[in-house]
């Protein structure tokens, strides 16, 4: 596969490749990385297909502005194709899929032959051991820009496994926050095992007060980099997450909405679904820097219309990753998966979204691709997984009606859904749409919002959608059902002692445990007063004896009220 350099702009506009066959065109954009200049656009065309495999950024050693010096070097007699002889220079991509969907088209041989002309930081310091590549991506000028964007960073320390395995997890973690007694605290998070249990969710369960929800803020603070009144936390080392999501419908919760005051460049590696949101957007324009924006973000309000707006761009972002990763080998297709777990809970033909009339009256959305339906006055336009191919995505982006939400059709009818399925196809839809491989889904408190059916079926979902995209997920909790999905090594119990916080794994195994067992080790409920002793107590103070008592209420017993009026009445409870 040829890989060139032909001085052609890619930031108003991204053209199609210019030369023929299999072929890799960086094309110049000239974003401004403090003083260093970097990025480049690509335009690529694998087996006939044009192919979006994202942006990437190349260092050559002791050049601030990369295409200015590739220009001079086309002057001098360069052809443009890489590598570049006699020079040292290494690149990073903005995201790990850019060589995923390389190896896929390709195979793995031929991608490599790519990373190589390219001079990939990840494959030639990890792989090769190449020292110049080592020593330029020790250098301040990689740090600073090549290394500005979470993604990138994703791509430098693990795109090297693609070659070496094929497959890139989430490696466990350590997080330094200040719990709530104002302590410093490190908590354990546990994704990686040697034994079968599955560990792709870490849990944080104990009383109200002891700061579960406050140990999630630091960390998603931590991410993206904001400044708050407690001591900075921080992760012992560089999380090997590519993006981490926050669900959260509790009216009370106080996460960021986005990273508008966030210390990061990229936006896409941190997505917020709640009740908040921004009342505004920043302006629509391509030369637009959250840095330098003169202006503060409008304050983030809280409004119950924002789950379904993000859940009618989420599932426009699922049906766009669909089309833009398919080819990837092993992407398990987010409509897909998305109608597979809905499914579950619902019975409904498709899911859809109200559109703008194209004014043709016929009924279509003729620049999407795709034919829409009228119910009432609305014009609905299905979104399916059988449709990935045909779909314009960005003209389904432009005559969206968001605040429409996602409706489910079941012949020709919009259904009506209860909260409770209301809440829980918006967290299906919305981290589906979000989730990118390798990213952490922090949930706080889904209890909140899902009936115990639901919430079975909510982490039965988790744990499909994690699997198909190497993610893990962290919640907290006061279910003891979710603590009976979860190992004992991955369940992080927090307890106000006398000497502060405490943060323990239970002694025995959760996963597929006893929930009383759960429930007397985490609340302690053993100790405190049970309304229905003290009932039995009352009863047996008016009968002669137990055996009277249950005479008494015949059939309106089950096993366990025999077992524990017996004991009562023993003196043993």
């Amino acid at each position: 596969m040829e890989v060139v350099y032909l001085g052609r702009s890619g930031r108003r506009q991204k053209p199609s490749p210019l030369r023929e066959g299999n072929v890799i065109e960086l094309l110049d954009n000239n974003w401004d990385d403090y003083g260093r200049k970097t990025l480049f656009e690509t335009t690529a065309r694998i087996d006939g297909r044009e192919v979006d495999l994202g942006s990437i950024k190349l260092l050559i050693e002791g050049v601030g502005t990369t295409m200015t010096r590739l220009s001079e070097l086309r002057k001098g007699g360069w052809d443009g194709v890489f590598p570049i002889p006699g020079v040292n220079y290494i690149s990073v991509p903005a995201e790990i899929e850019f060589y995923a969907q390389i190896i896929s088209l390709l195979g793995e041989e031929r991608a490599t032959n790519v990373a190589r002309a390219l001079r990939d930081a990840s494959f030639l310091v990890r792989i090769d051991r190449d020292q110049a590549a080592a020593a330029l991506a020790a250098s301040e000028d990689f740090r600073v820009s090549l290394q500005r964007e979470r993604g990138a960073v994703k791509a430098y320390l693990d795109g090297w496994q693609l070659f070496a395995n094929g497959k890139v997890t989430v490696a466990s973690t350590r997080f330094r926050f200040t719990d709530a007694m104002g302590e410093e605290s490190i908590l354990a998070l546990n994704f990686q095992s040697e034994g079968p249990l599955p560990h792709d969710i870490n849990v944080l369960i104990g009383p109200n007060g002891v700061g579960k929800s406050q140990l999630l803020r630091q960390m998603v603070r931590a991410w993206l980099g904001t400044r708050g009144p407690e001591p900075a936390p921080a992760f012992e080392e560089p999380p090997n997450i590519s993006q981490l999501v926050v669900v959260s419908y509790s009216p009370l919760e106080a996460f960021p909405v986005d990273t508008m005051e966030a210390v990061i460049a990229d936006r896409d590696v941190y997505r917020y679904f709640g009740f908040r949101g921004r009342s505004a957007a920043p302006p629509e324009d391509e030369d637009y820097d959250e840095f330098s924006f003169d202006k503060p973000p409008p304050p983030p309000i809280f409004d119950t219309r924002f789950p379904r707006i993000q859940a009618a761009g989420s599932l426009v972002d699922a049906l766009g990753d669909d089309q833009r990763y398919g080819s990837i080998s092993d992407w398990p297709g987010k409509l897909r998966t998305m109608y597979e777990v809905l499914l579950t809970a619902l019975d409904f033909d498709y899911l859809a979204v109200a559109v703008r009339s194209d004014g043709t009256g016929d009924g279509s959305l003729a620049p999407a691709g795709l034919t829409t339906i009228r119910i009432g006055d609305i014009l609905y336009l299905p979104i399916r997984h059988a449709d990935v191919a045909n779909a314009d995505v960005g003209a389904i982006r432009a005559a969206l009606l968001a605040d429409e939400g996602v409706s489910f059709i079941k012949n020709g009818v919009k259904l009506r859904l209860s909260s409770g399925q209301s809440l829980f196809s918006y967290v299906v839809i919305n981290v589906l749409g979000a989730i990118r491989r390798n990213s952490l889904i922090v949930v706080d408190e889904p209890e909140l919002f899902l009936h115990p059916t639901l919430e079975i079926q909510f982490i039965d979902m988790l744990k499909g959608i994690l699997a198909s995209l190497t993610s893990k997920a962290l919640m907290a909790t006061h279910s003891e059902v979710v603590v009976r999905e979860t190992p004992r090594d991955c369940v992080h119990v927090f307890q106000r002692t006398d000497d502060g916080i405490r943060i323990d794994t239970p002694p025995f195994q959760t996963f597929a445990g006893d929930i009383q067992r759960i429930s007397s080790y985490v609340f302690g409920d053993r100790t405190a007063a049970k309304p229905y002793e003290a009932w039995i107590r009352e009863q047996l103070s008016q009968y002669p004896s137990a055996d009277a008592l249950l005479a008494a209420l015949g059939t309106d017993v089950n096993e366990e009220l025999v077992i524990r009026i017996r004991a009562v009445a023993a003196g043993r409870a």
